[in-house]
Order: C-alpha cells, then sequence, then structure tokens
C-alpha cells in the first residue's frame, strides 16, 4: 500500500491506494491537529496494519507554509518509524489534474507580500506535463505571463479582468498525488518513491 498526505492547500487529505483501490479522508479546517488520527482511521477503513504500507506520498507545495510543513514532517517521520521510503509530490501538478482533458492550465496562487505563485501544465489523458515549473513572481509581472486565452486555475482577484477561470480554487488532493506517482512509475510496493522528489517543501523563498 502507498500512503499520500496533502495539506498545501484549503482542503486537507489523507490517502492510501493498493492494487484493490483507494480510499481517502478529507479533515479540512483540523489539519495538523487531526493528521495522525486521520491516518490511523484510514488504515482500520482498509482493514490493515501500518505495517503494510510501503511507501509514503507528500504534497510538497506550492502552498501554505504550515500545512507543508506539517505534512512533510509526518511523513518523514512516519517514514522513518516504518522503515519505508518517503517521495515528495508537486501540488501543483496534482491541483492541474481537475483541468479539462486537452487543456493548457495556469495556476496562479498568492504568495503574499505582493507576490503569486504562478505554473503552466498540459492537461492530458495520460496526466499533466509540465510547462512551466512552479515560480514566484511581483504581482504586476503576472499579466505578462498569462496569454489572453490562458485557462486559469485560481483566485480572479490575482489575475487581469476578463481572464477565463475553470475554477477559483487551488486544491490538489492525496489521491492526484497517488495517480502522478502512479504515472511516473511507482509501484503498490513501494518501489519508486525513493526516486520521487524530496520530501521537503517547496517554498520558493529563502
Amino acid at each position: 500500500m502507498i500512503l499520500a498526505l496533502e495539506l498545501s492547500g484549503p482542503i486537507s487529505t489523507v490517502a492510501l491506494a493498493s492494487a484493490s483501490g483507494v480510499l481517502e479522508r478529507d479533515f479540512s479546517g483540523e489539519r495538523g491537529r487531526a493528521l495522525i488520527a486521520e491516518v490511523d482511521a484510514l488504515v482500520q477503513e482498509a482493514g490493515m496494519d501500518k505495517v503494510a504500507i510501503r511507501g509514503i506520498l507528500v504534497g510538497r507545495g506550492p502552498g501554505s507554509y504550515t500545512g507543508l510543513r506539517i505534512a512533510c514532517a509526518a511523513a518523514r517521520t512516519l517514514g522513518h518509524a516504518l522503515g519505508i521510503p518517503v517521495g515528495g509530490v508537486g501540488s501543483f501538478p496534482a491541483a492541474a489534474l481537475d483541468a479539462p482533458v486537452g487543456s493548457q492550465v495556469h495556476i496562479v496562487l498568492d504568495a503574499y507580500r505582493g507576490e503569486v505563485y504562478h505554473a503552466v501544465y498540459a492537461r492530458s489523458e495520460g496526466g499533466v506535463e509540465e510547462r512551466q515549473g512552479p515560480r514566484l513572481l511581483a504581482r504586476p509581472d503576472l499579466e505578462g505571463a498569462l496569454p489572453p486565452e490562458a485557462s486559469i486555475l485560481g483566485d480572479p482577484e490575482l489575475t487581469p479582468e476578463g481572464a477565463h477561470h475553470f475554477a477559483d480554487l487551488v486544491a490538489p488532493r492525496a489521491t492526484g498525488l497517488i495517480q502522478l506517482a502512479l504515472e511516473q512509475g511507482v509501484e503498490w510496493d513501494g518501489q519508486g518513491v525513493e526516486d520521487l522528489g524530496d520530501p521537503t517543501p517547496l517554498y520558493l523563498r529563502a
């Protein structure tokens, strides 16, 4: 089985996946206070034991500093306790799975301090392809990064008036992390998890 933790955005989720299916629990609003309890409840729901987990995935952002710190620290701690690999997966490509198939999506997220996070992905039947990795832009520079026909996932208040938004909320989920990991060759027994990204927050700021 593979465990996934995603706390970078407004929706906090944990998911457990095996060849027989995927289970996910949403504990939005509680974030770190309920994380370990939710993992325990998820394992019990699956009728399994924690020792059956063979790999852990964690959403590494960009996103909430607090959520990222909690999720990455918990993932590394669980991985060490169980003696299993931990891999970091981008939260933005997981969010881009919500985009219509065949579209190119610009993700825009408030980074505060007059800045935004921006990235571009192509959504296909096979998943998502990165066209522009997550970066930090000054708010005035964002307009030049968005072509007139851009399809945007993000808060309309951050983008030029009249821009096309297919959704206003950047909300990656733990199931998205699992989907991306499987597309990158990760196996149900945890093989390949160690080849994913470093399980540390992607802050994009010093």
